[in-house]
């Protein structure tokens, strides 16, 4: 075998798997994973369905289906977050408390191929688990408003988020030499990820130019949550409102005085008149550009699509937190610049 092949599969990849399938936890998780999700659906569903013939409201009606797949891609987006941590933050720690991590070292495998053995068993529970909800997934088609091209990516947002929890989950794993703090420190990363990023755009929200050309966009940290991408997917239209100061719909104003006009019986009528800021006339009309489409209007990602940047932001933040796994799991580390002087002496 060449090396490629060796470092995508090797021993550690077929112990994981024999050792995670073999056991009635699988099974289980798969089960109740799949009734909770169905579950969910059926709720949302009968919901919906109640309240459009209760209201009478035939627009409601014929969206059944995007009402149906936003709340079930964001309902799977939750229950990934809460089993990915869960499945690779002991995948080292676990070896130390057994006290087995040495016959790992003593073996030819580098740091990478050991790591990537861990994470290629837990990811692949998690894309099982991603399979198994396509059959639920395919009968919002049956009331339309949902294309193929949204649940593609819809899904391929969802597992790349699972992916970036994963590996940080392991960065916890090689960072901790106890399960529980590991586990402990990869839950809070998930929700720093997931809410916290959502939680800074109403924080720090992006304050309105009333002179610039383009709509506002909410900072590039909330990017960071595949929440938001989501969202725009499940309804197909622009964000409005979030991650903005005043949303977009209030004019920034300031006091401008008293304005009278002489009616035809020859009564006065007087009323408060305000000056938008940032416009320099009097009366002048403020207009702030709205956002269209699903694209960013504005910022560091301007142009692209929200599940682009979040998609693009993660896949960094897991290269990062794989490479400092790899650096972090030897228990001999040979720094380059260590190397260099022994070549000198």
């Amino acid at each position: 075998m060449n090396r490629l092949a060796i470092a995508l599969w090797n021993p550690i990849v077929a112990k994981e798997y024999r050792s995670r399938m073999r056991t009635w936890r699988s099974p289980l998780a798969m089960t109740v994973y799949i009734l909770l999700l169905g579950g969910v659906g059926w709720a949302i569903f009968a919901s919906t369905a109640a309240t459009a013939r209760n209201s009478f409201n035939g627009a409601q009606a014929a969206n059944y289906g995007q009402i149906l797949f936003l709340w079930l891609i964001l309902f799977q987006m939750v229950l990934l977050a809460f089993i990915t941590p869960a499945l690779t933050a002991g995948a080292v720690s676990s070896e130390r408390e057994r006290q087995t991590i040495d016959l790992l070292f003593v073996t030819k495998l580098p740091a990478f191929s050991i790591l990537w053995g861990k994470l290629l068993a837990s990811m692949s529970f998690v894309i099982l688990l991603l399979l198994l909800s396509v059959p639920i997934f395919s009968l919002v088609f049956l009331f339309g408003g949902i294309e193929l091209d949204q649940v593609v990516i819809a899904f391929l947002v969802t597992a790349v988020a699972a992916l970036t929890l994963g590996i940080i989950g392991l960065a916890c794993s090689t960072a901790f030499k106890r399960t529980l703090p590991a586990t402990v420190s990869a839950y809070g990363a998930a929700f720093i990820l997931l809410a916290g990023s959502l939680l800074f755009g109403l924080l720090f929200p992006t304050e309105i130019n009333p002179n610039a050309t383009r709509a506002p966009a909410p900072p590039a940290v909330t990017y960071l949550s595949p929440i938001l991408p989501l969202v725009v997917i499940g309804t197909n239209g622009p964000l409005n409102g979030y991650g903005i100061r005043n949303g977009g719909i209030y004019p920034m104003t300031q006091g401008g005085g008293m304005a009278c006009s002489a009616g035809p019986n020859g009564t006065q009528s007087c009323y408060m008149t305000t000056v938008p800021i940032g416009k320099g006339a009097f009366g002048q009309p403020y207009n702030p550009p709205q956002p269209s489409g699903t694209t960013i209007p504005s910022g560091l990602f301007s142009g692209w699509q929200y599940w682009q940047a979040t998609v693009t932001l993660q896949l960094v933040i897991s290269l990062v937190a794989l490479i400092l796994s790899a650096i972090l799991l030897p228990p001999i580390r040979h720094l380059p610049w260590r190397r260099r002087d022994r070549g000198v002496a």
